[in-house]
């Protein structure tokens, strides 16, 4: 039986994603934005998809200010032909996808479970890992049909061990890494991959801004393990002081694992969950 080889980049290229057309969502700001820039920085041309059309266009102008090329598709991982329309609008404009990254995501309304409201749990789980699902769903088949894809899910840390308080985060998480571990071996034989990467808390708005959370993750907190005057910034102090580097991973490291996963430097590498957490125990 023969196998087909793998792809390899030229000796001697420069720039790892020249010529190439990326589609990453959540780009408007942390992580995803942090992908994004290190994608056109590399050649690719980036399509940004998020909510937030003001973010969006905010990260596509930053973007080509440092002399790359973006594009902004206001869309919603909740919603599938949403992020359809976007990736057809892309690849109208640009050419096929080749490199997709799903950094969308939620951390609202976390609580622990007895406290839990169904909405809440079902907003979560939608959010991160049907909308993980939509998003491969939406790029999947055009990959397949050119034999040609990559793909990097932003997971967490939390998807790789239990966090009080997270039950649906981590459970949305946990999903996403089972999905990439299954539709790996889906989309293998075509030659796309799909991994995953798992940050742990990374300086991001999600960490800086305790809204991003909610009041009521706190006051969960406080509740059920205490103490009584905890407060958030002490909360993933606490956490990160845990880590055997004992800092906040930054979020243009998670970039570059994602645009390594990405590239042809990993093209043996899928179905796998990368972990950046600085070392948690």
């Amino acid at each position: 039986m023969a196998f087909p080889a793998a792809s390899r980049e030229e000796p001697g290229a420069g720039a790892r994603f020249e010529g190439q057309v990326a589609f990453v969502t959540g780009g408007g700001s942390g992580i995803g934005l942090a992908v994004a820039e290190v994608l056109a920085a590399g050649g690719a041309a980036v399509g940004l998809l998020g909510r937030n059309l003001e973010r969006l266009r905010t990260a596509e102008k930053k973007i080509v200010a440092a002399g790359g090329e973006a594009f902004a598709c206001p869309g919603d991982v909740r919603d599938l032909d949403s992020v359809q329309s976007a990736v057809a609008e892309v690849e109208e404009r640009y050419g096929p996808v080749t490199f997709a990254v799903n950094a969308a995501g939620t951390a609202m309304g976390q609580k622990y479970l007895c406290d839990q409201d169904e909405e809440s749990w079902l907003r979560t789980i939608d959010t991160n890992l049907a909308g993980s699902f939509r998003f491969c769903r939406a790029v999947v088949p055009g990959m397949m049909h050119r034999r040609r894809g990559s793909i990097v899910l932003i997971s967490s840390a939390a998807g790789k061990r239990g966090v009080p308080a997270n039950t649906s985060y981590s459970a949305s998480k946990w999903g996403i890494n089972g999905l990439v571990r299954s539709l790996a071996l889906e989309v293998g034989p075509t030659q796309v991959r799909v991994n995953a990467v798992c940050p742990g808390f990374t300086d991001t708005e999600m960490v800086r801004d305790e809204s991003q959370f909610g009041g009521d993750f706190m006051d969960s907190v406080r509740r059920h393990a205490g103490p009584p005057d905890l407060t958030w910034e002490r909360y993933w102090r606490s956490t990160v002081k845990s880590t055997a580097l004992r800092r906040l991973i930054d979020a243009e490291e998670v970039a570059e694992m994602t645009a390594f996963l990405l590239s042809d430097h990993a093209r043996s590498i899928t179905g796998q969950s990368y972990s950046i957490d600085g070392g948690l125990p």
